[in-house]
Parts: structure tokens; C-alpha cells; sequence
């Protein structure tokens, strides 16, 4: 049984996190659509290169809100930064129910990127901000798992109605978000940050469920002092040796995630996968796609402090290096011998699967871990926008060429750019992350000092 303090806390996360649900299936969309696409099911036609910009352009709208989102939530706050999304995600779905043209779906898409790039950069902090210490790290796993749900959503109901359906389907998600999130408190570490202590002890008496809070906010107002004399600017982040490590092993950990098969394989599994299915039909494998990436996750979550993170991401990354090759050498049979479809259609099901789950084990959320382990809290931001711009270039990047080359050049292409990046990815991993399991965050910048000043001294 939950104290009453949790649960308010965990319901807050979760009517928080609904924007991440949201984002998630918008993420989730295209697994539905582009086969309807593709077979003309719905209400207009588009060409190969409009299919492309139109999945691509999410990750371009995902770009550019890292760079204003830390400014606004600072300036309106965390709960109301967050709370616009309602309405921002209601008219990105209308554009696609009511305006049925390429250009309009480019926009949707353009602003659903954008929501998403607000909603990771925002809902983390205000959890972090309003969670009790001993159970801010679930609270945190609560991020992946909304993500993840909000694409099975899409990839149950997709298959089940018309183009037209699934989108009215979709827009009743923002619209039930914004009734509910309006109502809940905000950030009493952003209250006290905007010199409003009162409400800021009235928000924090809420999620404790106490009014004995007095020891709690005074050391929130010494945390939020020490955070305003230790801002840091992006200058001062790229001079420092020991930063640039850390954030080298962040990028590298991030394009790997997106640039190794994963967003093609979201976006576009209907056309990867051939038919017929074996078993089940197409749609239930990417519905259990889907679902592997949530329960497995969890899986990654409890193993990731016992077997350590530069185990699991070692073998997460060489995994998916061999699955994407195993992709790439069945597409090239394939195009070469007919009956390779008829006799192993059941082997790319396999390898998509054996995708998810690797990917959940390990390279899926280990971006986040890093993030929060690796640097001070002054440059922690910045380093965030870097690592969420990172993870967008390489998502509209390999988005929009995979249509394009697969069409011209067989699947197996991009897969073997994919099976490429995996495996340097896990050399790289190998030679140059370090493992922070059981470390305090003082002992992993003592760490990564110690590395800096050895590898100095080495070239002189």
C-alpha cells in the first residue's frame, strides 16, 4: 500500500508524463499509416519522397525546441511549459483529420516534434524537482515506459480502423491531457526560484501530504542558490577536458540509438517486414514489438545496477550490429533468390523481435542514465539539448534517406549502414566509457579527472 504522499507524487508523474504518451504515439503513427499510405487507404496520395518528409519532419521539429524550451519553462514554468502541449498536440492532430494534403501533415509533424522536444526537456525536470529522493529514480523510468505505451497505442489501434479513425481516435489523448494536467500543482523549486515562497511551501505540503516541510524547502532554496552562483556558460562546458569526455561518450551513445535501425524500424516495419506473417499477422508483430520495448526496459532497468552499464551497452550495440547484418543478408538473398521469401519468411520477424528486445536491454535508455551521472548540475542542461539534438539529426537523418535508398538500392543497404554503426559504436564503447555502477557522482567526476589527466600526460 502506497503513503498518500507517493501516490500524489506518482499521479502527478504520470498526468505529467501523458505528454510523453502523446509524443509517443505520434512516434508510433507512421507504423500505422505508411502501409495505408502505401495502398492508397486513404483520403490523399503522396509519393515516396512526401512519405519520407512527412515521418521525417518530426525529428526536424524535434531539433529546434531543445533550444528555446529550458528558456521557457524557467520563464512560465514547468507545469505550464508542459500544459501547452494540450493544445498544441490538439491542433496537429486536427490538421490531420480536417486538411488532407502533404503539406499539412508536414506540419503536424513539425509541431508534434517540437512537443516532444518540450516534454523531454520539461517532465524530467519537474519530476526530479517534485519526487522525495528515495523514489525520484522510478519516477524517472516512468519516461521510456509513457513513450513506449503511447507507440503501442498507435500500433494497436492503427490496424484496426481507417486512416481518418485513427487520427480522431488520437486527438481525444491531448484533449483529455489538458483537462486534467491544468489542475495540478507546480514545481515548488520553480516557485521559490521565482521568489514566491509561500506557494512554494503550499505545493511542497501537497506532494509530502505533511505540513512538517520546513527542513525539505530550506534546502530546496540552498540547492536553488547554489544552481544560480554555479551557472556555467556553454563556453566555459567545451573548455572544460573533463566535460568533453563526458559529453563524447553522451553524443556517441545517443547516434547510436538513433542512427543504428531503430527509427526506420519504428516508422517503417509494415514495409520491412514481408508478407504473409507467419503465425500472426504483420500488425500483432508490431504490436509485440512494442510491447517487448516496455517490459523489456523494465528488464534493463533492475539488471542495469547489477551487471553495470558498459556490460549492457556493449552487448546491446554488438546485438544489434549482428541483427541489422542478419536484416541486410536476408534482404540481399531475397533479391537475389525468389524462393528465400517463400522458404524463411519467418527469419526478419525473428531478427525484428530480437531487435527490441536488445535494443530495451540496453542502448534504448542508456543515453538517460549517462545524462544523469556524468555532469555537474550547471552544465546538465546544455548537455541535455546537445544529447537531444543529437538523437534528432540521426532520427530525420536516417528517416528520410531510407525510403530513398531502398527504393533505388534493396533494404539491405541501409542495413548494412546500420550493422556499421552498431559495431563501431560498441568499439567505441569498449575502448572509451566508463563504468559509473555503485559510483557517487563525486566519484565519477574524480573518475573522468583522472582519465583526462592520464591521457595528457601520455602525449606529452
Amino acid at each position: 500500500m502506497f503513503n498518500s504522499h507517493v501516490f500524489r507524487q506518482i499521479y502527478v508523474t504520470l498526468i505529467a508524463s501523458f505528454s510523453i504518451f502523446i509524443s509517443g504515439m505520434w512516434l508510433g503513427w507512421p507504423s500505422s499509416v505508411v502501409e495505408k499510405f502505401i495502398k492508397h487507404e486513404t483520403d490523399f496520395n503522396v509519393n515516396i519522397d512526401q512519405l519520407s518528409w512527412i515521418v521525417a519532419m518530426m525529428d526536424l521539429g524535434n531539433i529546434v525546441s531543445p533550444l528555446f524550451a529550458g528558456y521557457m519553462m524557467d520563464t512560465i514554468g514547468r507545469k505550464t511549459s508542459n500544459v501547452i502541449l494540450g493544445p498544441l498536440f490538439i491542433v496537429a492532430w486536427l490538421l490531420a483529420i480536417y486538411v488532407p494534403t502533404p503539406w499539412a501533415l508536414y506540419t503536424a509533424r513539425l509541431m508534434a516534434g517540437l512537443g516532444k522536444g518540450i516534454s523531454y526537456t520539461v517532465v524530467p525536470i519537474f519530476v526530479g524537482e517534485i519526487a522525495s529522493v528515495k523514489i525520484r529514480g522510478a519516477l524517472s523510468t516512468s519516461f521510456c515506459v509513457q513513450l513506449h505505451l503511447g507507440f503501442l497505442f498507435e500500433a494497436i489501434v492503427g490496424p484496426l480502423v481507417s486512416y481518418k479513425t485513427l487520427n480522431v481516435v488520437s486527438a481525444t489523448m491531448p484533449v483529455l491531457f489538458f483537462l486534467v494536467a491544468v489542475w495540478i500543482p507546480e514545481s515548488p523549486y520553480y516557485l521559490l526560484k521565482k521568489n514566491r515562497p509561500l506557494e512554494a511551501a503550499k505545493c511542497l505540503q501537497w506532494f509530502r501530504h505533511e505540513d512538517n516541510i520546513q527542513a525539505e524547502l530550506q534546502q530546496m532554496e540552498v540547492n536553488m542558490k547554489n544552481d544560480t552562483q554555479n551557472q556555467s556558460s556553454v563556453r566555459e562546458m567545451f573548455s572544460s577536458r573533463k566535460n568533453l569526455r563526458a559529453l563524447g561518450i553522451v553524443v556517441v551513445t545517443c547516434a547510436s540509438q538513433r542512427a543504428g535501425g531503430i527509427s526506420c524500424i519504428y516508422a517503417y516495419s509494415s514495409l520491412i517486414l514481408p508478407d504473409p506473417a507467419p503465425v500472426i499477422g504483420k500488425s500483432e508483430y508490431i504490436m509485440l514489438f512494442a510491447t517487448l520495448l516496455v517490459i523489456v526496459n523494465f528488464v534493463g532497468l533492475a539488471l542495469v545496477d547489477q551487471v553495470g552499464r558498459k556490460p549492457l551497452l556493449i552487448f546491446s550495440q554488438t546485438g544489434l550490429g549482428v541483427i541489422c547484418l542478419l536484416f541486410a543478408l536476408y534482404f540481399y538473398a531475397n533479391e537475389h533468390n525468389d524462393d528465400v521469401q517463400i522458404q524463411y519468411t519467418w527469419f526478419p520477424y525473428l531478427c525484428h523481435v530480437l531487435f527490441s528486445i536488445i535494443f530495451a536491454i540496453g542502448v534504448g535508455f542508456m543515453p538517460v542514465v549517462f545524462l544523469g551521472e556524468m555532469f555537474p548540475v550547471n552544465v546538465r542542461s546544455y548537455c541535455s539539448a546537445i544529447a537531444s539534438i543529437t538523437l534528432s539529426v540521426c532520427s530525420f537523418v536516417t528517416n528520410k534517406i531510407f525510403l530513398l535508398i531502398s527504393r533505388y538500392y534493396g533494404y539491405q543497404i541501409m542495413f548494412y549502414v546500420f550493422a556499421i554503426i552498431n559495431f563501431a559504436s560498441a568499439l567505441y564503447s569498449y575502448r572509451y566509457v566508463i563504468e559509473t555502477k555503485g559510483k557517487t557522482f563525486l566519484e565519477i567526476q574524480n573518475f573522468l579527472e583522472e582519465i583526462v589527466n592520464f591521457t595528457k600526460s601520455e602525449k606529452i
